[in-house]
């Protein structure tokens, strides 16, 4: 009988290790909150704690010596790792199971540690499409796109503060998005204003291209900045800003890095 439990026991040792199923787990602590998950997805999906983890300090093996993540809160990190680990309903296509708070957590930790896939993710779910995904009205956009640089979000936020709403006064729109901005975004639209009075269908300029125009020279170098950030996340596109009447402009573009979802418009 020892003698079997001997040669089990030398069988079970001497097994090779399958690398892909064999997890190295490692502790984390948020705040005042253990948690305890395989450290290959942290190292595949973040150049960030890959060279933490090239270096063998024992921390991270065990509850008495995590790695302390100082700065972090326990809620946003738990979101992370929802997204890290998902469930095999979202695996199989499914509705996201992430609330929308915890999404933006999401965008929040997977841009300071460089997660390029999971911040593209989280982009894609927070874009309003397709159908169930999450909406973000124009001052979410602007503000998010200004914490994680997602230039796209911030075109779109004031594009839509500048076309969409002509009855927003500037206390509405300094509640939203801070005295500079809306001194800038009521300029844009005493220029819209204008504009309507003055072109004549089909002769210049589009009143469209005019704005398009205006928002871009009210906010290029924020633009700019945003879209040289964005470049660490390595995905590229280009689009073409709104539709312009075919006299003789010059269509406007911005080529933006963050993520594979559409969107208009678009400066240069």
């Amino acid at each position: 009988m020892a003698e079997d439990t001997t040669e089990k026991l030398a069988a079970t040792t001497s097994a090779g290790r399958v690398e892909e199923f064999y997890w190295d787990n490692v502790v984390f602590k948020v705040e005042n909150s253990l948690f305890k998950v395989p450290r290959d997805r942290f190292i595949a999906q973040s150049e960030v704690f890959a060279g933490m983890f090239g270096y063998e300090s024992g921390e991270g093996r065990s509850d008495k010596n995590p790695i302390v993540l100082e700065g972090y809160k326990v809620d946003d990190f738990n979101a992370l790792l929802k997204a890290i680990y998902p469930p095999t309903l979202e695996l199989n296509g499914g509705a996201s199971h992430l609330t929308k708070a915890e999404m933006k957590s999401v965008l929040k930790l997977s841009t300071a540690w460089e997660m390029r896939k999971i911040r593209e993710y989280a982009i894609l779910h927070l874009s309003g499409s397709p159908v169930g995904f999450f909406q973000l009205d124009p001052s979410e956009k602007i503000i998010l796109a200004r914490e994680h640089r997602v230039s796209k979000w911030f075109i779109e936020g004031i594009t839509s503060l500048v076309k969409d709403d002509p009855n927003l006064s500037l206390d509405d729109l300094e509640a939203c998005v801070g005295l500079r901005t809306a001194y800038r975004i009521v300029g844009i639209k005493l220029e819209q204003c204008n504009a309507s009075r003055t072109i004549r269908p089909g002769f210049g300029p589009s009143q469209t291209y005019v704005v398009d125009r205006a928002i871009l020279d009210a906010f290029k170098d924020e633009i700019d900045e945003m879209v040289k950030d964005e470049r660490q996340y390595e995905v590229e596109f280009e689009e073409m800003a709104g539709d312009f009447e075919d006299n003789g402009e010059e269509p406007v573009r911005l080529t933006v890095q963050g993520t594979h979802h559409l969107y208009q418009p678009i400066f240069t």
